[in-house]
């Protein structure tokens, strides 16, 4: 049975520990963020894409004070995250073990856990499943600074590097929000162009004007920037759409 949004984010802090000599060089040609020159009481956001720069997984990287090395999520399980990093360990020395509820893992910060759905949709903040997916590439979802293009090379790199070069990003993230209650994530279609993907959905709290509800949506920019006559595949008007900043890749001048 999956978990709903509320439980979601209770849920224990998913932990992977990973030890041995090759285990934070491993992570840095993995995934997106510099983490070379992470130090024990350090910690940071990673992304892992495939070749194409589609998302897969999210985790906060942390350096415990004896050096092991841990991957920490609140919003999804630890088992298919260490499949992934599993799969590209060859003759390194990595050792990887699933620790959720060790005492000894680090704690996550403020930035990474939410009260609610509704502070976490706010904030912008993606979660897996709804905004970390294949269907996305970080500079879509508001996670370029989560990107790290001078490092050197990682999964995907390339095609997030031609994404800049070309200036090909053609979606960003916006909150919307709207009467009634909560549509399921679905395509956004102005008339019967798709023009973006809702990807997160909750309730508002009542003020007496009856049933509102708030998202994330991943829009075409035009959509994001004139935004009349949108709706969610199946009926739910987007009466109110308002982009998040967007934030420059990590490593360029």
């Amino acid at each position: 049975m999956s978990l709903g949004p509320e439980s979601a984010l209770s849920a224990p802090v998913a932990a992977l520990r990973l030890d041995g000599a090759d285990a934070l060089a491993l992570l840095h040609r993995l995934s997106t963020a510099f983490l070379a020159d992470l130090a024990p009481g350090e910690g940071r956001a990673t992304l892992f894409c495939d070749f194409r720069g589609r998302l897969l997984h999210r985790a906060w990287v942390a350096r415990d004070p004896g050096g092991a090395i841990w991957l920490l999520r609140p919003d999804a399980k630890a088992a298919e995250l260490a499949a992934f990093i599993d799969r590209h360990v060859f003759r390194e020395q990595v050792r990887i073990e699933d620790a959720t509820g060790a005492q000894a893992a680090p704690g996550l910060p403020d930035t990474e856990r939410f009260a609610s759905e509704l502070a976490r949709i706010r904030a912008g903040h993606p979660r897996h499943g709804h905004e970390i997916a294949e269907a996305f590439t970080p500079f879509e979802i508001n996670r370029a600074h989560e990107v790290h293009l001078q490092k050197g090379c990682f999964t995907g790199q390339e095609a997030l590097m031609r994404l800049l070069t070309y200036r090909s990003v053609r979606r960003r993230l916006a909150l919307v929000e709207g009467a009634g209650p909560p549509p399921a994530p679905a395509h956004v279609r102005r008339e019967a162009a798709s023009v973006g993907r809702l990807t997160s959905t909750t309730s508002l709290p009542a003020k007496g004007s009856g049933a509102r509800w708030i998202g994330l949506a991943v829009l075409a920019h035009d959509a994001a920037e004139r935004h009349d006559g949108l709706r969610v595949e199946g009926g739910a008007e987007l009466e109110r759409v308002e982009p998040f900043p967007i934030l420059p890749p990590a490593g360029l001048p």
